[in-house]
């Protein structure tokens, strides 16, 4: 979690998703496994969809991803 532009509570499992840019959603979700998706956000992106609807489409998808794998002892 070092070099975090903004605090990240440990105790949070959906902290790492909050307060993140674009590019920064899209590189969480890669990390977590979701290299097919963070194409298709790309694609939509490309295809005009708002970016405003992509990054909510995309924080959800990020933070249901952490809350599914994220355990307490992990060290992101």
């Amino acid at each position: 979690m070092a070099g975090l532009p903004f605090p990240v509570d440990p105790e949070d499992p959906l902290a790492l998703a909050r307060g993140q840019s674009l590019a920064g959603l899209l590189d969480l979700l890669e990390r977590l496994d979701g290299a097919e998706e963070a194409a298709v956000v790309r694609s939509a992106l490309s295809a005009g969809v708002s970016e405003s609807r992509v990054i909510d489409e995309l924080q959800r998808e990020v933070e249901r991803r952490l809350a599914r794998v994220r355990d307490p002892g992990d060290d992101w």
